[in-house]
């Protein structure tokens, strides 16, 4: 168990965003690594995983029919070095209305934008996802959207969740300023094969109890 920041991690969080199914999207991960990359995991505390393969983005192309079997074979390994494994997807919502999601946990929905430019109707498409609750990728990534935008909270009282990369956490940074407001609920790697992506990630989560104690509270942890 190690320690990052002021608290001990290795108390059943998941990383819930990453892409580590070699050749299904744009992971950069390979078979005979995958391993030593769990272990990372294990090593720096954390104690499950969610594999977040792209769908629907217009700039990855996705094996969607092999997405089964690689998380079958990959959670085989995760599981060798102790860590917990689930299967998800990241959806990217644009022109679709009716958006379809492969759910993380069976109750959340994780979707992402155009990075430039907001979907048109964009909280219809939001509520298409529905039961599922809304759990936005990387939020710091969207240049129309502020930490300070009216719309934030329109989407908190439609019980959005707002994930932030750990890695994009540093001082200064507009996801730190989503943190600073309270607004991120979740830390997340977004790792696509490089192992200093969950370094980072434990590093934020030890330098952000209160976040902790809301994946906690959203059952994101074993």
């Amino acid at each position: 168990m190690r320690v990052f920041g002021p608290i001990i991690l290795g108390m059943g969080l998941f990383d819930v965003h990453c892409h580590l199914l070699p050749e299904i999207d744009d992971s950069k991960a390979k078979w005979e690594e995958l391993e030593s990359i769990f272990q990372v995991y294990s090593d720096c505390g954390l104690d499950g995983i969610c594999f977040t393969p792209h769908l629907y983005n217009p700039y990855v192309k996705t094996d969607v029919m092999g997405i089964r079997e690689a998380y079958a074979r990959a959670a085989k390994l995760a599981n060798r070095v102790g860590l917990e494994a689930t299967i998800g997807s990241e959806v990217f919502v644009d022109k679709l209305m009716k958006v379809k999601v492969l759910p993380i946990m069976g109750r959340y929905g994780l979707i992402e934008f155009n990075t430039q430019n907001a979907p048109l109707q964009l909280l219809e498409k939001i509520q298409s996802i529905f039961p599922l609750r809304p759990l936005i990728a990387h939020v710091e990534r969207y240049s129309w959207l502020e930490p300070e935008s009216a719309i934030i909270s329109v989407m908190k009282d439609m019980g959005c969740i707002f994930q932030v990369n750990g890695k994009a956490l540093k001082p200064g940074s507009k996801a730190e300023r989503y943190v600073d407001a309270g607004i991120v609920d979740v830390l997340a790697s977004d790792c696509h094969g490089n192992t200093a992506d969950i370094v980072a990630l434990a590093e934020a989560l030890g330098s952000h109890p209160e976040i902790i104690q809301k994946m906690r509270q959203l059952g994101l942890s074993r």
